[in-house]
């Protein structure tokens, strides 16, 4: 069974990762959430454990680590998929910032690592969000490129979360290489 790690952070399409996990979880993955502080004000870890039927993690240090949650997490995983990814951990990642599980546990990691942008049009077209977008495909991660449309502020263009099969099916693709 390949182990999926879903990062999870605080865009409102957190809810739509419900639905990606169950389809993780049908085909036969084993998926283990890591949730940023803000998105469990958005899904919470209890509804992604029972989907999962793994513990969903929210912090380094816990109870029920025998190490540092980061370290022992990326363990046999197969990909570690950031979705919803926001301008936040985005710029996170690119530039090596680590202060909380999602992004001490992508710095970890030594499986692929995927990130599926949701933000405010405004913000995924800004000149910073850009640049470090490109500064972690030169590094290898893989882009699931978000959609146009009407966002959940009113807003239309460009940073609605891709659709939750285009995102599956992605990932798949990568771990199934």
């Amino acid at each position: 069974m390949k182990k999926i790690i879903l990062g999870i952070s605080s865009s409102i399409s957190a809810y739509k990762t419900c639905d990606l996990s169950r389809l993780f979880v049908k085909d036969g993955y084993s998926v283990y959430c890591v949730l940023t502080e803000n998105a469990t004000h958005l899904v919470t870890p209890l509804t992604l454990q029972t989907l999962t039927g793994n513990p969903v993690y929210t912090t380094s240090f816990a109870a029920q680590w025998k190490e540092m949650g980061h370290i022992e997490l990326k363990q046999d995983a197969a990909l570690y998929l950031v979705a919803p990814a926001t301008a936040n951990i985005i710029g996170k990642f690119a530039n090596g910032i680590a202060d909380d599980l999602v992004s001490t546990t992508y710095l970890s990691v030594e499986c692929p690592v995927m990130m599926a942008p949701a933000m405010n049009p405004n913000m995924w077209s800004h000149v910073a969000v850009q640049e470090n977008v490109k500064r972690l495909k030169k590094r290898g991660v893989h882009f699931v490129e978000p959609e146009s449309g009407l966002v959940a502020c009113g807003d239309e263009g460009s940073g609605r979360l891709a659709s939750i099969d285009e995102i599956y099916r992605m990932a798949k693709d990568v771990v199934e290489g």
